[in-house]
C-alpha cells in the first residue's frame, strides 16, 4: 500500500498543479493593454516676415590693373645701374635703370657726320649751279666767236685763200662748243632733281640722327608714371639685347578687382548699371573689409566661361598688391516680397516645414537669393508667394522630418 501511494503521489501533485493553473487562468481579470505614445520633438521656429531684402552675391576676384607697363631696352647694351627693387614705389620721371652709352654715342657721331656731309653736298651743288648759269653765258659767247671763225674759214676756202684743214678744225671747235653748252644746260636743268635727291638724303640722315639720339636718351630708363615696381629682370653687368625686358611697373592708383559673375546674376547687374544705380560690394582680405563699387562689366564671354567678368574699384583704402585674391560680397539690387530663413530651415534645396497645431506641414519654396551678414552669418531668401506674416517656420534641423510629425515649439534664447 505504501508503495502504491508513493508511486501515485507525483501524478496527483502534477494534476493538482495543472487544475490550479486552469482555475487561476480562467478567473484572472483582463489587464488593460498599454499603448506607447510617440515622443514629441522639441524644435525652434521663426515667424515669417514678408519684406524687401538686399541679397548678397559671393565672388572670388583678383587684383589687376589696366595700367601695367613692361619696360624694355631700346638698344643692345650693358646694364650700368639698377636703382630700384621689386616692391619699390616710384614717381613719374624717376631714374630706374641706366645702360652703357659708348656704342650709341659712336652711332650718334657717325649719324652727325653723315648729316654734315650731305649738307656740304647741297651747298656745293648750289654753288655749282650758280657757276653753271654764269658759265653758260660765256659758253654761248664763245660759240658765237667760233661760228664767226667758221664763216671766215669758209670764205677763204671759197676764194682759195685758206686751207680745208683750217675750215675742218673750225667746224670741230664749233661742234665741241655746242656739246659743252648742251652739257651745261643739262646740268642747270638737273639742279632741281639733284636738290630733291640730296634733300631726301638729308631728311634720311636727320631721321637716323634723331633715332640715334632718342636711343641715347632711352639708355636712361625712367618711370613713365607714379607706380610700383612689380618685377626687375636684370642686374648690373647684364648684356641685354634690343627689346630685352628690363622691369615691370604698374600704377597703384588704378588697381581694380576682376571677378567672374555667374550668368544668372548678370541681368540684374546690367539693369542696375543701365539705370545708373550703384552696386556696392565689400572685399575681405587679411581680416579686413575693403569697400568696393562696380565699375564696369565686360561685353564678351570668353570661351569656357560660365559668366562675364566684373571690375570693381575701391572707394576706401588702397587695394592689396597686384595679383592678390579677394573674397567679395556684392550687394545685389533689392528683392521685393521675400522671406528670410536660416540655411537649416531649407530641406533638399526647395522645401520648408510650417508648424501648425503641433505638427509639421511641408511646403515647396523657390530660393531667390542669399544674404551674408558682416559677421559671416548666412541667410536664404525665398519667394514669399503663398506665405502670410506670422506663420511659424521650422528652423531646427531634423534628420527625419516628415509631414504630420508632432513637435513642440521651444523658445530660442
Amino acid at each position: 500500500m505504501k508503495k502504491l501511494v508513493k508511486f501515485l503521489f507525483p501524478f496527483v501533485f502534477l494534476a493538482a498543479g495543472f487544475a490550479g493553473f486552469q482555475f487561476i487562468t480562467r478567473n484572472q481579470a483582463e489587464s488593460p493593454q498599454l499603448t506607447r505614445k510617440a515622443p514629441e520633438q522639441f524644435v525652434f521656429v521663426q515667424q515669417a516676415e514678408i519684406k524687401s531684402e538686399v541679397p548678397t552675391m559671393r565672388l572670388f576676384g583678383a587684383v589687376e590693373t589696366p595700367n601695367f607697363a613692361s619696360l624694355s631696352a631700346a638698344i643692345e647694351a650693358d646694364v650700368e645701374m639698377v636703382g630700384v627693387l621689386e616692391g619699390d614705389t616710384v614717381q613719374d620721371g624717376d631714374l630706374l635703370i641706366s645702360l652703357n652709352t659708348q656704342d650709341i654715342e659712336l652711332d650718334v657721331q657717325q649719324r652727325q657726320a653723315e648729316l654734315h656731309e650731305i649738307e656740304a653736298l647741297i651747298s656745293s651743288d648750289r654753288i655749282r649751279h650758280t657757276a653753271d648759269r654764269q658759265a653758260l653765258e660765256t659758253e654761248k659767247n664763245l660759240l658765237n666767236l667760233i661760228r664767226n671763225s667758221v664763216e671766215r674759214a669758209k670764205r677763204l676756202v671759197q676764194n682759195n685763200a685758206g686751207s680745208q684743214a683750217t675750215l675742218d678744225e673750225s667746224l670741230q671747235n664749233e661742234a665741241r662748243q655746242q656739246l659743252s653748252i648742251i652739257q651745261r644746260e643739262q646740268s642747270i636743268s638737273d639742279f632741281p632733281i639733284r636738290q630733291k635727291q640730296l634733300g631726301a638724303r638729308l631728311n634720311k640722315a636727320r631721321t637716323a640722327l634723331g633715332r640715334a639720339k632718342r636711343d641715347l636718351e632711352r639708355t636712361r630708363i625712367k618711370a613713365p608714371f607714379d607706380g610700383r615696381i612689380a618685377e626687375v629682370m636684370v642686374t648690373v653687368g647684364d648684356r641685354v639685347p634690343r627689346g630685352g625686358k628690363l622691369l615691370n611697373i604698374y600704377n597703384e592708383s588704378e588697381l581694380e578687382v576682376r571677378a567672374q559673375v555667374p550668368s544668372s546674376y548678370v541681368p540684374a547687374l546690367q539693369k542696375a548699371m543701365n539705370n545708373n544705380q550703384q552696386v556696392l560690394a565689400q572685399a575681405i582680405y587679411d581680416n579686413q573689409r575693403i569697400n568696393l563699387i562696380l565699375h564696369r562689366l565686360t561685353a564678351l564671354i570668353e570661351e569656357g566661361q560660365a559668366g562675364i567678368d566684373a571690375f570693381f574699384r575701391t572707394t576706401s583704402i588702397q587695394l592689396p598688391a597686384l595679383g592678390s585674391t579677394l573674397d567679395i560680397l556684392v550687394d545685389m539690387p533689392a528683392l521685393q516680397n521675400v522671406v528670410v530663413i536660416p540655411p537649416d530651415a531649407l530641406y533638399n534645396g526647395n522645401r520648408i516645414y510650417r508648424v501648425a497645431d503641433g505638427m509639421l506641414e511641408p511646403r515647396e519654396v523657390a530660393q531667390v537669393g542669399m544674404r551674408i551678414d558682416e559677421d559671416g552669418t548666412q541667410a536664404i531668401l525665398i519667394d514669399a508667394s503663398g506665405f502670410s506674416d506670422g506663420e511659424s517656420i521650422l528652423t531646427s534641423r531634423l534628420p527625419r522630418a516628415v509631414s504630420g510629425m508632432r513637435v513642440r515649439i521651444v523658445e530660442q534664447e
